[in-house]
């Protein structure tokens, strides 16, 4: 388990702000105790202090995991937001789709989201922005990036992809195998 290198961090918080935008600094600044996003076997996660204490005696080889899997850091030097992140992005994300019920199942096949898909979309939406994409009761099910605005989304034709899909919940099932 080590720290996050600076590229790293600066990949990863850049990620989580399109998503989450400034309440991703709130992550590391809480009250309630002191958390930190730390790396094991190029997987990142985000752990309170007193656990990474825990776990720090045991060796990087046996530890395959502590607290919240964020996302993968790629050989490249980039971050990919994972479907365990989804409970942290449903209390942060100031942009939100929510999708009508026939819509559900699609996306979580999978699917990208469609105009004809959506039941209500935030106004403020901008373009190319990180949404949080929820079923009709306002539970979290996936995340994507918006190609359009909230406003120019709504205009548009029926056919028209709002949503490109990133990751949903459906993910669990699809790739038991590779996800942690």
């Amino acid at each position: 388990m080590r720290e996050l290198k600076d590229t790293e961090a600066t990949a990863m918080f850049e990620k989580l702000a399109k998503f989450i935008g400034e309440a991703s600094k709130i992550l590391l600044d809480r009250k309630d105790a002191d958390f930190v996003f730390r790396v094991i076997k190029n997987r990142v996660y985000y752990l309170p202090k007193s656990l990474e204490n825990y776990c720090h005696p045991a060796a990087a080889d046996n530890l395959c995991g502590a607290g919240v899997f964020i996302g993968k850091l790629t050989h490249h030097g980039r971050f990919h937001l994972s479907i365990p992140a989804l409970p942290l992005l449903e209390q942060f994300a100031p942009h939100r789709v929510h999708l009508t019920k026939n819509a559900t199942m699609g996306f979580l096949y999978g699917n990208d989201v469609n105009r004809a898909q959506i039941g209500k979309i935030t106004d403020q939406i901008p373009d190319q922005a990180g949404v949080l994409v929820c079923d009709t009761d306002g539970f979290g099910i996936g995340f994507g990036v918006s190609t359009k605005s909230g406003i120019d989304a709504m205009r548009s034709e029926y056919g028209v992809k709002i949503v490109i899909r990133q990751g949903d919940v459906g993910e669990y099932l699809r790739s038991q195998e590779g996800m942690f």
